[in-house]
């Protein structure tokens, strides 16, 4: 394996633990200064809002091939908001830390997809994205559980953060030290697999690419959805007594089943045309998702969470490989961006309304509007495979 992606592989197994447990234990730092579920749904927009804007200019940097700065830059900036985060007295300074956070996510995630593109030929990219998004749950099925353990730890029921928030903290030192490897430089000399004359394409350009935008739609929803019930499965356990350590059991559960799904994508690719796959991705975790408020048992709010997780694990590396293939070489971490431009904005305003909807008909409801979202995309998904 090449030293590059193993250091990648590295750092983005020690972010992805940060940012998956700093957004749950977000949740609880909100229920206790006095927020609500509304209140949760406005944090994980906030999340959101920066990288809405800023995800293209940063693959634009990437294209110029100055993914190892900006990875850097993206992991010093997580080390920074969770910092403000524990030091967080009131909602107002926990939101300011939610938005640093997302810049740094939103950093760290195109640099991190770039280097796939700017470093591997095409018929390398399903086998490198599946391996990066493997690390992605790796780091997730780390982050979540050992923020669970920490912030249990506490007196009559009550969920203490600072404990976890801090154990994170290292975790972001110790990637920002792993992202200074040598190893992450990128050439400065266009690879083989390149033009001599790039050529950059606007961002209508990529979007007005047949299949952009449906790709873009599925990777979205996915994404969405499983912030959604990052979000509001800690609200849910807190509404039917699920205890924070169930709450971070069922979603360690979802990201080993989005690890097993990547581990075995090769395998599955063989076995099963690509368009089926991508499809299911979206499909076949709706129903699952749907029905948790339904069934409001640990274990089998569990079991569907993981039937969920591991469909996410597929739709993620194949929308990846499906954006970056519809562009040229010189574009393809622009497109990428576009893609979590994308979420980022799914995932400003879906939670806005899943916020409103929790606050007017509770939680319950935001699980059922997620699964209807997954239902959508995977029409959508099917509509435009159907026509190529």
């Amino acid at each position: 394996m090449k030293s590059w992606f193993v250091s990648l592989c590295l750092v983005t197994a020690l972010l992805q633990a940060v940012y998956a447990a700093v957004r749950v234990m977000i949740s609880y730092r909100a229920l206790e200064l006095g927020g609500s579920g509304a209140t949760v749904g406005i944090l994980t927009a906030l999340y959101s809002l920066v990288p809405l804007v800023a995800a293209i200019p940063i693959g634009r940097a990437v294209d110029g091939r100055h993914a190892a700065a900006v990875l850097r830059i993206g992991a010093a900036l997580s080390g920074v908001a969770v910092v403000v985060i524990i030091t967080s007295t009131d909602l107002v300074v926990l939101a300011a830390g939610s938005i640093l956070l997302g810049f740094g996510h939103i950093l760290t995630l195109v640099s991190g997809q770039g280097y796939v593109p700017l470093m591997s030929s095409p018929d390398q990219y399903d086998r490198r994205f599946g391996g990066l998004t493997v690390w992605i749950s790796v780091g997730q099925s780390i982050g979540i559980p050992v923020a669970g353990i920490i912030a249990s730890r506490s007196h009559e029921g009550h969920v203490e953060t600072n404990g976890a928030l801090l154990a994170m903290l290292v975790l972001a030192a110790l990637a920002a030290t792993a992202s200074l490897s040598p190893h992450l430089r990128t050439p400065k000399t266009a690879t083989p697999r390149q033009s001599a004359t790039p050529v950059r394409q606007s961002t209508m350009a990529m979007l007005s690419t047949s299949g952009m935008r449906p790709a873009v739609f599925s990777s979205l929803i996915v994404l969405t959805s499983m912030d959604l019930t990052t979000a509001y499965l800690p609200v849910l356990g807190e509404q039917y007594g699920f205890s924070v350590l169930t709450v971070t059991a069922i979603l360690t559960a979802r990201s080993i089943a989005a690890i097993v799904s990547r581990v075995f994508l090769t395998s599955l690719l063989q076995l099963a045309p690509r368009r089926w796959l991508l499809i299911s991705g979206t499909l076949c975790s709706a129903l699952p998702v749907a029905l948790i408020p339904a069934v409001p048992q640990p274990i089998i709010v569990g079991i569907l969470m993981a039937v969920a997780g591991f469909f996410w694990g597929l739709a993620q590396p194949l929308t990846m490989t499906w954006v970056a293939g519809l562009v040229p070489p010189s574009n393809r971490a622009s497109a990428l961006s576009l893609r979590l431009t994308g979420n980022r904005l799914g995932q400003v305003f879906i939670p806005l309304t899943a916020g409103a909807i929790a606050g007017s008909t509770g939680t319950d409801a935001v699980f059922v509007l997620t699964g209807g979202l997954l239902a959508g995309a995977a029409f959508s998904t099917w509509r435009a495979l159907t026509r190529e």
